[in-house]
């Protein structure tokens, strides 16, 4: 299964990979690729058949099969049915594209034991994560200690690993500065990065279809206006970095609190936003109040009415707080795959008297991250929280840069980003 959210690139992922298949000398007659997209069940199994007498009648097949979270009729039963009923099928790879985790968690139940051999069959492709942004929109800068670089891992964040690593950016601080504020406007959407290399604008054509995704595919099944959607989302964006209270967006966008549940539910469910859940021993206290973060800035960008036609402003310090967090939760899903619909690995830390950081989890283990972007302004409060609490404390900033004090550093987002991020 390879999973992902809508426009983020997994069929040109399927369609490279398939490339690669041929020259390699793949058989092309071995290979079926189809997009599902608004088939039934019964539609697919014909496909499947069809498709199947077109091919050699010996040899393994390989099947692409884009968009299957939106087959309706239940498509895993169907694929459960092939794989135990049809001798060559069974052998055959298949690859499975969609939009939606609720179909995973469908699909694990009913495929148990009918994935072949593979201990790791699930992945998560996301947004284009800030390295590579950086190397595709400043590629004639040759950024070399950055390229010859290795990502860490979230668990390689000791004092003098930061430091080694971060020291040897110092050069290129200014560069990454003025690309980690790109980033945070246009995002890591394939089309937003194309238009913002050729033209230095937003692309409104993409977020105009985003807009139209989360009405017609992600809510498909809800009574929601396109008002209450768009005040919906403006809520969320508005909200980043907070704890948010679901009687209160309820109250706000005119529905009962199970509605407005269920749409934040149905928002995850499609890779849209994601939940952040206070930490209790580094396991998510589920009943407490949790923030939510989009999973790309532009989500943050279909929002707010008054801004139509053109995107409005955003709060930087919100947007590097939220991009820091998918950084987290992409490399963290890196080193565990499959973690990526649990949400139990990035938590946020809220002591008795209210005091809050930002980021801690169970990979992270005696570290936690605060996100301050600014220069300077963060030293007593955010200091006085990291000293009362049991982590040593990373404060992710504007530009500031100091690794001399072993229990609290302080190092710009961008650097941060672009050390852990992909």
């Amino acid at each position: 299964m390879l999973l992902g959210p809508r426009r983020v690139g997994k069929s040109v992922e399927v369609k490279r990979t398939i490339e690669n298949m041929i020259t390699a000398g793949t058989d092309p007659r071995s290979i079926a690729h189809m997009s599902v997209d608004g088939f039934s069940s019964h539609d697919l199994v014909a496909f499947i058949r069809t498709a199947g007498r077109l091919m050699p009648q010996e040899g393994l097949r390989w099947w692409f099969i884009d968009e299957i979270t939106s087959v309706s009729g239940g498509w895993p039963a169907q694929i459960k049915w092939l794989r135990d009923n049809d001798a060559r099928f069974c052998r055959d790879t298949v690859v499975l594209t969609g939009s939606s985790s609720s179909n995973l968690r469908e699909s694990t139940g009913e495929l148990a034991g009918r994935r072949g051999p593979a201990s790791d069959p699930d992945r998560l492709l996301l947004p284009i994560g800030f390295r590579t942004f950086l190397r595709l929109t400043h590629h004639d800068l040759k950024l070399e200690q950055l390229e010859s670089s290795p990502r860490l891992s979230v668990t390689d964040l000791t004092p003098s690993r930061l430091s080694e690593a971060a020291y040897h950016l110092v050069p290129w601080l200014h560069i990454l500065a003025d690309a980690w504020e790109d980033y945070l406007r246009v995002g890591g959407f394939p089309q937003a990065i194309a238009n913002h290399i050729r033209h230095q604008q937003p692309d409104d054509s993409l977020r105009i279809a985003l807009k139209g995704v989360i009405s017609g595919d992600a809510f498909q099944q809800s009574r929601l206006s396109e008002l209450q959607t768009s005040e919906m989302l403006h809520r969320l964006a508005r909200g980043l970095g907070s704890p948010y209270n679901v009687t209160h967006l309820a109250r706000e966008i005119g529905v009962s609190p199970p509605t407005a549940r269920r749409r934040i539910d149905d928002l995850r469910e499609s890779f849209v936003a994601w939940p952040v859940y206070r930490e209790r021993n580094l396991r998510p206290l589920l009943r407490a109040q949790e923030k939510i973060y989009f999973t790309d800035p532009v989500y943050t960008h279909l929002s707010d009415p008054a801004s139509e036609p053109r995107i409005g402003p955003m709060d930087e310090t919100a947007l590097s707080e939220q991009q820091l967090a998918v950084a987290l939760w992409r490399n963290i899903a890196w080193q565990h795959r499959g973690s990526h619909t649990r949400f139990d690995r990035v938590l946020y830390y809220r002591s008795d008297t209210g005091a809050e950081i930002d980021f801690v989890g169970p990979d992270l283990g005696t570290l936690a991250i605060e996100s301050k972007y600014v220069d300077g302004r963060w030293r007593r409060n955010t200091g006085r929280t990291m000293a009362a609490s049991r982590w040593w404390g990373i404060i992710a900033t504007r530009t500031e840069l100091n690794l001399d004090n072993l229990e609290l550093s302080a190092i710009p987002a961008s650097m941060l980003a672009s050390l852990i991020d992909d």
